[in-house]
């Protein structure tokens, strides 16, 4: 039977970026159609799958007529978000991952605490999975369950974009609510050639357009660390370092924030070389960027 909605117009649009997630897909939407909160639309962006993931996401759309699924071809899950943002209608945006789930009152939860802000960011748990193969068909095991723990209060945008580069406050897009009139064409706008760091530059760019947000210590997101995704991640380097870090000081510096925010800027470089040699990568301390970082 088909899930009818109330009268009132969407307040939240909720976007799910989907690549090849058949194997999480049902219960990630089955998730968000099972909310206390009802007042939503649910807004699938199937980015180019080469599984059965399209045909799961049109089956769902038959049988709820707040769900809108979107096919487009690949071009990753940046310009997948960007996508759905373009299609959304709802006052606020919420973005959740094909292969995570989130608790049935996170929207309800993070629209009571909404307090007419521009964001709300809520809390998550996060879940580690360790995995082998047995013919041929991969069995998971929790491994590490971890809390996260926010800054809970009141800030601004320029405050805001301090703790995300000093990591304070998580850099991915999902666990908050965003006011859609908060996204430009800008926002998405990264090069394809920064594979680690978009979110970190997508919420720059976000804070560069808030004027309020609102953090709680509420759990409203799961996220799952899938063995598969871990697989897929690149190693890092130096050279990809010193790019990231170029690109990052041109939004900073185009908008006056280099001195401003120049503890913060540092505490990013800092982390960035620390992740470096916590992967034992060597480090050039003669190298212009290294230099300055150590001075």
């Amino acid at each position: 039977m088909t899930q009818n909605t109330n009268s009132m117009d969407e307040i939240i649009s909720i976007i799910v970026p989907i690549y090849n997630a058949e194997k999480f897909l049902a219960s990630c939407i089955d998730s968000i159609l099972s909310q206390t909160f009802k007042n939503f639309e649910l807004l699938l962006i199937d980015d180019g799958s080469q599984d059965s993931s399209l045909s799961i996401c049109q089956r769902y759309q038959q049988n709820d007529n707040r769900i809108t699924v979107f096919h487009k071809s690949n071009e990753g899950v940046t310009a997948a978000r960007k996508y759905g943002v373009e299609k959304a209608k709802g006052e606020y945006i919420c973005f959740v991952d094909a292969d995570d789930i989130i608790p049935k009152n996170s929207l309800a939860l993070l629209y009571k605490e909404h307090d007419n802000a521009d964001m709300i960011i809520g809390n998550f748990i996060l879940y580690l999975f360790s995995f082998y193969f047995t013919f041929y068909k991969e069995i998971f095991y929790s491994k590490k369950n971890k809390l996260y723990t926010p800054q809970v209060g009141r800030l601004n945008g320029i405050d805001y974009i301090g703790l995300q580069l000093e990591n304070k406050l998580y850099h991915a897009p999902w666990g908050k609510i965003i006011r859609r009139d908060c996204f430009n064409d800008d926002i998405f706008t990264t090069p394809r050639d920064i594979f680690r760091g978009e979110d970190l530059i997508m919420n720059i760019k976000l804070g560069l357009n808030i004027e309020d947000i609102k953090i709680v210590n509420t759990i409203v997101y799961h996220y799952m660390i899938r063995a598969s995704s871990c697989m897929q991640s690149r190693k890092p380097t130096l050279e990809y370092e010193k790019m990231f870090d170029r690109f990052l000081m041109q939004i900073l510096k185009r908008n006056k924030l280099e001195i401003k925010l120049k503890k913060s800027i540092l505490s990013q470089r800092i982390d960035a070389l620390t992740g470096l040699l916590t992967e034992k990568i060597y480090l050039d301390k003669n190298d212009t960027f290294v230099k300055m970082i150590y001075s």
